[in-house]
Parts: C-alpha cells; sequence; structure tokens
C-alpha cells in the first residue's frame, strides 16, 4: 500500500500495466478499488479516491505513443489563453488509436510519420500538476504552421506572437524542426515579422 501511496503521489494515476510494473497486481488495485482506498475511471486506469479527473491524463495514460499536440500544446505551453474544448493528440502512422477515439467525442487524431513523431516531445505539467507528454514549443510552432488552414486564426496569430515574445525560445531548434517538416522558408517568413 505504501508503494502504490508513492506512486500516486508522484503520478495521480496509475494503470494495470504501472501497477505490475512496481510489484502490484490487478487484483489489489480492484480490491482496493471496492474498498473505496482508489478509484477506478476507467477501464485499468485509477487514481486516489477523491481526486479531480485530470483529462490530460486520463487521454494519455495508456500509451507512451500518445503527445498532446497543435492547439492543446499552445495551451499547455501558456502560449494561448484558450481552454481547448478538443484535445488534439499526434500518434505515429499505423498507430491503432480506435480504442481512444470510442472514449472521446473531443479528441482530435493527427498521425504522423514514424521517424517525425518523435520530434520535439517535452514533458509538462497539466493544470491539475500531472506529467503529460507533449511536443515542445518549436515543434509546436511547425505543426501550426502545416495545418494553419485548420486553426482558428486568432490561435494560430496569437500562439505565434506568444512564442516569437518568449524568452526562452530555442530559433535553432525552431529552424532545424522545420527542414524536417520542409517548411523552413515558412518559418522564416514570421520570423522576419515577429522577431
Amino acid at each position: 500500500m505504501d508503494t502504490l501511496r508513492e506512486y500516486l503521489l508522484k503520478h495521480s494515476v496509475i494503470t494495470n500495466r504501472d501497477a505490475e510494473n512496481i510489484g502490484i497486481g490487478r487484483h489489489i488495485l480492484s480490491d482496493l478499488a471496492n474498498q473505496g482506498e482508489i478509484e477506478r475511471i476507467r477501464p485499468g486506469v485509477y487514481q486516489k479516491a477523491g481526486e479531480l479527473i485530470d483529462d490530460f491524463v486520463l487521454i494519455s495514460s495508456n500509451s507512451v505513443r500518445i503527445v498532446f499536440s497543435h492547439q492543446t500544446a499552445l495551451y499547455l505551453h501558456d502560449l494561448s489563453d484558450r481552454t481547448p474544448n478538443t484535445f488534439y493528440i499526434s500518434v505515429p502512422q499505423g498507430y491503432n488509436a480506435t480504442h481512444i477515439k470510442r472514449r472521446y467525442e473531443n479528441l482530435q487524431i493527427r498521425y504522423v510519420k514514424k521517424d517525425l513523431h518523435p520530434i520535439g516531445i517535452t514533458t509538462v505539467e497539466t493544470p491539475l500538476g500531472n506529467a503529460v507528454q507533449v511536443y515542445d514549443p518549436e515543434r509546436t510552432i511547425c505543426d501550426i504552421i502545416l495545418d494553419r488552414g485548420k486553426i482558428d486564426r486568432q490561435i494560430f496569430t496569437d500562439g505565434l506572437i506568444r512564442y516569437f515574445k518568449t524568452a526562452d525560445k530555442n530559433v535553432t531548434a525552431l529552424i532545424k524542426y522545420s527542414r524536417h517538416f520542409d517548411i523552413e522558408d515558412e518559418v522564416r517568413r514570421y520570423m522576419e515579422v515577429l522577431l
């Protein structure tokens, strides 16, 4: 029980797989949920009883291949004031996301070439203080430039302006990423205007 409490202090949720990795059987999680010590928030995923449910963690808890991207990444990096009513995630091509699509109506999934998927993955804290995978700001800027026709113009413009005003922007990484996505000229045009 102490191992489980420690784990939940650090991660807020635990999956059946996570529990097995730290030596706790699935049946123990089920028993603890029946006793009210923890609560089952969906099949195979549990959290401390009475905690607020963190949708970011809930969406990403069953796969390391799920990465928050686009407008959701802008929000998580404080490059947008709009709390997303739709969660944007990216997964590698070939990943079967059917189980996620069934669970969440407010989800947009972007399939990314396998060699491009890992570029810029980092970890941030959600508003509820939980760690989730998200693309870094530079990758996010590349993503919104690539998909600018599908993004609200205000969110797009605000994200770019905020990014170029931040003190910790990494223009070198931005240029490097833009080469991977074949948008270097476009990125440089935005830089000329906004820097």
